[in-house]
């Protein structure tokens, strides 16, 4: 019901979204999958894959500004088909890696392929959508995302559970088939003549100091690092949670997934809903102030479980979750509207690539803040943490603000 009545009048969106949940659900398979394969069944240390996945994060800081900006240059769709090919063999080969360093030199080569593919997949559905379409185009795709990635990790809870070879090989073709389902929705939608840039020989003759505009916009370098810094929420919950229930709480561990699945159906219930909030620029910077409520609210929440009784500590951590969840979803739809409201349309790729640029930012370096900051002390870590979402949801403000 919910995914027909938003893609009313915009039947792309509807196929981009469904291809968008198979490729969801094997990214959830094997973010699953990939931790126990490589530790359990290929003996390498702890310690190792995560020093490989900071290195991963760090190397794809490098793709998304070229992807955009070559987006721009040659249309959406035929960097979004190459990146695929790339993400569809990369991943079909994990079921022959036998090493660290081959494992290590397939995550750095794939983290750029999946970095560079952000901007570019937005990129695609603008270009596929008209303007009125694209915000609830935009939150389709992401509810159809979760909730193949909530049917992704159940499946890999499965597969883990069998836990023979031939189990993790299928989990692995499963997601590498996912890529082709995608790859096979996005060449449907070019042929019917969408994801294209609107005149190759407009874009062929923008110079130089235009593909490097973003560099020199203040506004929307302000907005970039805002909602990087905003972004943290992510890393709340999908790194800090688990490792702050199992040693900061009286919670069983076993509450870890329950608490995730929260988080992962009140999005599939609110991103839609929440783009009635974000239509114009001045009505997303306004959604963007307000999501500071619900997250500063959960980061007070998260201190106060940590001295709570037992009795009581699971029912503040499931409202803190509840809100900071509330307040990811206020900032994404208002954040996804301003980072293509505020950019040229020319060079929509190049900024698009900046923007996602900052959210790879996050991706490096939230992680080791959540576990450095937050859980080295209570009032510090979650203090730190509030004042973090203060200064993101300013600077996202002042940006929108400059550029009325």
């Amino acid at each position: 019901m919910q995914f027909t009545h938003v893609a009313r009048g915009s039947r792309r969106g509807l196929v981009l979204a469904g291809g968008g949940l198979v490729d969801a659900l094997g990214t959830g398979l094997f973010l699953v999958l990939i931790p126990v394969y490589v530790v359990v069944r290929l003996g390498i240390d702890p310690v190792q894959v995560g020093v490989v996945v900071g290195a991963a994060n760090l190397i794809a800081l490098a793709s998304p500004g070229p992807a955009g900006w070559l987006s721009d240059r040659i249309g959406a769709g035929g960097v979004w088909t190459f990146l695929l090919l790339v993400r569809t063999i990369g991943y079909a080969a994990f079921p022959f890696v036998s090493s660290f360093w081959a494992y290590a030199v397939l995550l750095c080569v794939l983290g750029l392929a999946d970095r560079a593919s952000a901007p570019v997949q937005q990129l695609f559905l603008l270009q596929a959508e008209r303007p009125e379409n694209r915000s609830r185009a935009m939150a389709v795709l992401r509810t159809a995302r979760n909730i193949g990635m909530s049917v992704g990790l159940l499946l890999g809870g499965v597969v883990v559970s069998i836990g023979t070879d031939a189990a993790y090989f299928t989990g692995f073709a499963i997601n590498a088939l996912s890529f082709l389902v995608l790859l096979a929705v996005v060449r449907v939608l070019i042929r019917r003549g969408r994801g294209r840039v609107p005149e190759p020989v407009e874009v062929a003759v923008e110079s130089a100091e235009r593909r490097k505009a973003v560099l020199k916009d203040p506004r929307y370098l302000t907005l970039v690092a805002g909602n990087a810094i905003l972004l943290l929420h992510d890393s709340v919950l999908f790194t800090l949670l688990p490792l702050w229930i199992i040693t900061r709480t009286p919670l069983a561990d076993g509450w870890v997934g329950p608490l995730l699945a929260i988080n992962t159906v009140l999005t599939v219930g609110l991103q839609v809903p929440l783009t009635r909030w974000t239509r114009t620029i001045p009505a997303a910077r306004r959604t963007a102030i307000r999501a500071l409520v619900p997250l500063l609210a959960a980061a007070a929440l998260f201190l106060t479980a940590e001295n709570a009784s037992a009795d009581v500590v699971l029912l503040v951590v499931v409202l803190a979750v509840v809100l900071i969840t509330v307040g990811e979803n206020m900032h994404s739809v208002s954040a996804f509207e301003l980072s293509y409201r505020l950019a040229p349309e020319r060079s929509m790729g190049a900024y698009l690539g900046a923007f996602d640029f900052g959210q790879a930012v996050q991706f490096a370096v939230g992680p080791p803040f959540m576990t450095v900051v937050v859980l080295r002390g209570a009032l510090t870590g979650w203090g730190a943490l509030g004042a973090a979402f203060a200064v993101g949801t300013v600077m996202m403000a002042a940006a929108a603000r400059a550029r009325r």
